[in-house]
């Protein structure tokens, strides 16, 4: 590889990660053309002791959402509460926002063997502190 194809791969690469973070939790694909209607129900990460209730009427309910992760993965500080509920769109790329309080918090929608996933990086990307929710149920 010559110096400039070097530069190049040097100044996309932190892009390509920032299209989306779902790569960065296993190689997950980046959801696409997501209803909100999808995301209604009760999602829950046992790594990180989070549940998330989002209700079809925009409000929802929380437990235990990192908002801190000390080095080892293990949550130091968490968010719990009601609140709000809504997705963000821009262009093709999509975002559950939970909003409690003034604390907005964007979660990612990726896909694992057509299985939709609600996740977020905690912290510092580079410190890969993950909270992926998985296997939601209506309610």
């Amino acid at each position: 590889m010559n110096g400039r194809a070097w530069k190049w791969a040097l100044i996309s690469a932190p892009m390509a990660l920032s299209v989306s973070a779902c790569i960065g939790w296993g190689g997950y694909r980046q959801a696409q053309n997501v209803r909100a209607s999808r995301l209604v129900g009760t999602w829950r990460a046992q790594d990180c002791d989070t549940t998330l209730t989002l209700r079809p009427d925009g409000s929802a309910s929380a437990a235990g959402i990192p908002t801190d992760m000390d080095l080892h993965g293990k949550t130091v500080d968490s968010l719990s509460g009601d609140g709000t509920w809504d997705m963000y769109e821009s262009g093709a790329e999509q975002e559950l926002d939970v909003t409690m309080g003034n604390e907005e918090t964007p979660f990612n929608l990726c896909l694992d063997k057509g299985h939709l996933m609600v996740g977020l990086t905690v912290g510092d990307p580079d410190d890969m502190n993950w909270c992926v929710l998985t296997g939601h149920s209506a309610g």
